[in-house]
């Protein structure tokens, strides 16, 4: 259930409007964890419209069921980090009855709209030690937050005269509640950057830590599994570099094939 919960922290909605119609949602272009809201809560799917230049995406809703929706909330709120109270509010809401629905609407609307506008953070507030050893429920719910709001690289760049290679394994949202969860159990650094309503919080994980969370992460993984795994191939291959010998031609050659590779699976 966790996976569920981090995959609709980074990419689910809940919406209530004046006029009572309510929507759990979400949206991806992966078909497979669309179908799999389906299969586990109800619902319903609709394949979007696409757009030029864009891909083709998959909507999942829930939007006239009222025991489907609590059932979803019920199963999910246990574990999200920033839906938690747009989910309960809308849960408050259709626990009342007709009536005190419809005298109430617009209170409850109003309600949910504020819970979609991030809290804010000064970067000392966010920056808060990593002192929670993580478990396998913080995993199964980061790797749904990963395949939603995350990234798994490798790249290459001009360090003086030669060329090297890193590696780089983050999360983002405009919410600072998720990437203070992960902090607390994984380090790294925390940054902050310009959006589009909303400054973005970023946290990028440890260099030292990357392997670990890697191999933690592979086995819930469903969309960014082997970008996962390339970057773990590539880790392996850089934990057993000499400092100040480069790299040997062969080794170049594979790392930039596991560049490529994880360009493709992003791609898809």
């Amino acid at each position: 259930m966790e996976y569920f919960a981090g995959m609709f922290d980074a990419d689910g909605w809940v919406s209530l409007v004046p006029d009572g119609h309510f929507v759990i949602g979400l949206e991806k272009s992966n078909e497979k964890i669309i179908q799999m809201f389906q299969d586990k809560f109800g619902g319903r799917i609709h394949k979007k419209k696409k757009r030029n230049g864009r891909k083709q995406t998959y909507v999942w809703n829930i939007s006239t069921i009222k025991e489907t929706s609590i059932n979803f909330i019920d199963s999910v709120s246990a574990f999200t980090q920033v839906k938690t109270k747009q989910l309960q509010e809308l849960k408050e809401y259709l626990h009342l009855s007709r009536d005190l629905r419809r005298e109430n609407r617009k209170l409850y609307a109003a309600d949910i709209a504020n819970f979609k506008k991030p809290t804010f953070y000064t970067k000392e507030q966010i920056k808060v030690p990593t002192n929670i050893i993580p478990d396998d429920s913080f995993f199964k719910w980061l790797a749904g937050f990963m395949d939603g709001d995350g990234n798994f690289t490798v790249f290459e760049y001009q360090n003086g005269p030669k060329r090297t290679f890193d590696s780089w394994i983050g999360a983002f949202n405009t919410f600072g509640e998720p990437i203070i969860y992960i902090k607390e159990r994984l380090d790294g650094s925390i940054s902050q950057y310009k959006g589009i309503n909303y400054p973005i919080w970023k946290w990028v994980c440890n260099q030292k830590t990357s392997e670990f969370v890697c191999t933690s992460l592979e086995p819930y993984l469903i969309m960014r599994k082997q970008q996962c795994s390339l970057v773990n191939e590539y880790l392996k291959i850089h934990n057993t570099k000499i400092k100040g010998v480069d790299y040997s031609d062969n080794v170049v050659a594979k790392v930039r094939d596991i560049i490529k590779q994880i360009k493709f699976h992003n791609s898809l």
